[in-house]
């Protein structure tokens, strides 16, 4: 079976075969050593080591890189209209055409055609006065979540569970939106469940990481619209954070970070003097920032 080679190909491969002699080095006034290699009879020469050697010996620059093939005295006086005729003529045009490129290229860039960038900072909203949670109840808070989550991976290595309903896909968010709050409308803000379906253990133990993490979204984006946060909507959102696992992933801690901001900016456009309202969100907010380390969201701990 024949294999056909390009014949520019060819000739660089008859040029590497050829040229590895010793007469590609008599003009350059070298020598072979005892260990075959060839030595420079110029002391100037001989206090370099080849990549220097070969750059000085080529260009005259010492930077010039150590060559992979021998490519023989070159000669820079050609026509560039003519193609070359060997192998040997290419490889030495195509060396001397790199040693006259910059060693670094900058591209000219129109900035006129590019929109001013706009980049969110993470800033958290300073907490209402006299709602500022003390070191002791944010400690206390803490403590209970981590023995919430001890408890459900616990459950969750005892086996695989089947929610006692049907879930609506990952990716039906109004099938969610129906299953946390009983109506396509909007939940109630407070006081009891309208008819959702709370956060039960055998939903949550069924649940795999990117459906929290989905579903955990799906809240936060439903909370940036609201004024305030419901019943059914607090449950849920304790309960998806307690089944993160961690470390968190880039895109789950991000999705916390706003739901904190979110919490902020609910907890003040509400009155300090309404605790069953406010207690909700603080919690969250001590939550993402002390449990899942986002401690620059973290409320001001009073002194």
């Amino acid at each position: 079976m024949s294999i056909k080679v390009p014949l520019t190909v060819m000739h660089v491969y008859t040029l590497v075969i050829q040229n590895l002699h010793y007469n590609n080095f008599v003009d350059q006034n070298l020598s072979l050593d005892s260990d075959g290699c060839y030595r420079s009879e110029n002391e100037d020469d001989r206090r370099l080591g080849s990549h220097e050697k070969f750059g000085k010996m080529m260009f005259g620059n010492e930077d010039y890189p150590e060559p992979a093939l021998a490519v023989g005295k070159i000669n820079g006086d050609y026509d560039p209209l003519i193609p070359p005729a060997t192998g040997e003529e290419y490889i030495q045009r195509v060396v001397l055409e790199a040693s006259k490129c910059e060693h670094v290229l900058v591209a000219s860039v129109d900035k006129s055609q590019f929109k001013e960038q706009t980049v969110n900072i993470d800033i958290a909203i300073k907490e209402p006065p006299l709602v500022t949670p003390s070191i002791e109840w944010q400690q206390c808070q803490v403590a209970d979540f981590s023995s919430v989550r001890q408890n459900l991976a616990r459950y969750r290595s005892l086996g695989n569970f089947k929610p006692s309903i049907s879930l609506p896909a990952r990716r039906d968010e109004a099938g969610w939106y129906l299953l946390c709050f009983g109506s396509d409308t909007e939940p109630v803000e407070s006081g009891t469940s309208s008819g959702g379906v709370p956060p039960l253990l055998s939903i949550l133990l069924s649940m795999n990481q990117p459906l929290i993490h989905q579903v955990l979204e799906y809240h936060v984006e439903w909370l940036e619209t609201r004024s305030s946060l419901s019943v059914q909507q607090g449950q849920w959102l304790y309960s998806l954070l307690a089944c993160l696992e961690l470390p968190l992933l880039p895109e789950t801690c991000s999705l916390l970070r706003t739901l904190a901001r979110d919490c902020s900016r609910l907890r003040a456009s509400l009155k300090s003097d309404d605790p069953p309202s406010v207690a909700p969100l603080t919690l969250i907010i001590c939550l993402v920032a002390n449990y899942f380390r986002q401690m620059d969201l973290a409320d001001t701990v009073p002194e």
